[in-house]
C-alpha cells in the first residue's frame, strides 16, 4: 500500500512541477513569437519604404531622361535581315547626355496567328548617351514597333508600365515574302444601303478591287471567290471549309482573303451637288492548310464625288487599298 501511495505521490509531484514549468515558459513563448512578429513587420514596412523609395526614384528618373529615336531601319521583308540597327539617344531635359543608362528595347520576337509576341534586349548608352540595337532576323511579315525605355529597378508591373508609358518607339516593319505566284482566294462581300447582301448579275466591286490592288503590289496569285453565306456569318471555319471544297485538293492556293464592306451611315449630297459615301469594312485572313486566322483588322474610308457611282467606286478603290496594305504586313510563309 505504503508503494503504491509513493508512486502515486511522485506522479503527482511530476505533474505540478510539469505544470509549473509550463506556466513560466508560455510567457516566455509569447514573448518571443511577439519579438518574431515584430521583427516581420519591420522587413514589410521597410520592404514597402524601399519599394516606394525606388519607385518614387524611378519617376524622377523618367521625368528627368528623355530617350529619342535618332534613326531606324527601312522595311525588311519577313526572312531577311534589317539593313541597319536602330540607334536612340538618353539626354537630361536641358540636352546633357545620359552616359552609362541601361535601356531596354522591347522587339517584336515571334507571331502566332495575328498576335504578335515581345521581347527584351538590355542596351547601355555611351558616354554621349547614344546606343544601338540591331534587330533580330523578323521570320514573320507584321507592323509593329520597337520600344525604348529606362530598364526599371525591378520587374514590378507598375514599374514596367511607367516605363513602357514613357518609351520612344520606332517602326518595325517586314514585308510578305510570298511568291509572285502564290495561290490567293479573294472573297469580299458588299452590302446595299438597307443592309442586305449585295449577290447577283457578278456583282463583287470590293473583291475585284482588292485583287487588283494585290496585283499591282506584285501578288499575281490572288484571284476572286464567292463564300458570301459564310462570310456574313463572320465564320472563319464555314470560310476554310468552302474554299477546300472549291479548290478540291488544289494545293497551289495557301491563303483565304475574307471581309465584308458596309454603309457606314446612307449617302448624302450638298447643296453643291457632292456625294458623300461612308463605308466601313471588316478584313480576315486564314491559312488554308492549317485554318490559323492571321489578320482580322477594320477599316472605315469616306468619299467624295459629283458622280453618285463614282463616289461608290471611290470608295470601294480606297477600301481596297487599305485592306491590301494590311496583307502585304500580315501574309507570309
Amino acid at each position: 500500500m505504503k508503494k503504491v501511495f509513493a508512486i502515486l505521490f511522485a506522479a503527482s509531484l511530476f505533474l505540478c512541477v510539469s505544470c509549473e514549468s509550463t506556466k513560466q515558459q508560455a510567457p516566455e513563448a509569447e514573448e518571443q513569437a511577439e519579438v518574431v512578429r515584430a521583427s516581420t513587420e519591420r522587413k514589410k514596412e521597410s520592404a514597402s519604404s524601399a519599394a516606394s523609395s525606388s519607385k518614387n526614384q524611378f519617376k524622377k528618373v523618367l521625368q528627368e531622361m528623355k530617350i529619342s529615336v535618332v534613326s531606324s531601319p527601312k522595311d525588311t521583308v519577313a526572312g531577311k535581315p534589317f539593313s541597319s540597327p536602330y540607334k536612340i539617344q538618353a539626354v537630361t531635359a536641358d540636352g546633357q547626355p545620359c552616359a552609362a543608362i541601361k535601356i531596354i528595347a522591347e522587339y517584336p520576337a515571334s507571331k502566332k496567328g495575328e498576335s504578335v509576341a515581345f521581347e527584351n534586349a538590355s542596351l547601355v548608352t555611351d558616354q554621349n548617351g547614344f546606343a544601338e540595337f540591331s534587330a533580330p532576323l523578323p521570320a514573320f511579315a507584321a507592323k509593329s514597333n520597337v520600344l525604348f525605355y529606362p530598364e526599371p529597378p525591378s520587374s514590378a508591373p507598375e514599374l514596367v508600365r511607367m516605363a513602357s508609358a514613357a518609351a520612344a518607339e520606332a517602326p518595325w516593319r517586314a514585308r510578305t515574302n510570298l511568291g509572285n505566284h502564290t495561290g490567293i482566294l479573294v472573297s469580299i462581300v458588299d452590302y446595299r444601303q438597307n443592309g442586305t447582301i449585295n449577290i447577283g448579275n457578278g456583282s463583287q466591286p470590293s473583291a475585284q478591287a482588292l485583287t487588283g490592288s494585290l496585283w499591282k503590289a506584285g501578288l499575281m496569285g490572288a484571284q476572286n471567290a464567292d463564300f458570301h453565306n459564310s462570310i456574313d456569318a463572320d465564320d472563319p471555319a464555314r470560310i476554310r471549309s468552302d474554299a477546300l471544297k472549291q479548290l478540291n485538293g488544289n494545293s497551289l492556293f495557301k491563303f483565304v482573303v475574307y471581309g465584308r464592306v458596309k454603309y457606314a451611315s446612307e449617302i448624302t449630297k450638298d447643296d453643291d451637288g457632292f456625294y458623300t459615301a461612308t463605308f466601313s469594312g471588316d478584313l480576315g485572313a486564314l491559312n488554308i492548310a492549317t485554318g490559323e486566322v492571321l489578320l482580322k483588322t477594320s477599316k472605315t474610308v469616306t468619299a467624295k464625288d459629283k458622280s453618285e457611282w463614282k463616289v461608290l467606286s471611290n470608295a470601294q478603290q480606297e477600301m481596297a487599298k487599305l485592306f491590301c496594305e494590311e496583307l502585304l504586313y500580315s501574309l507570309y510563309q
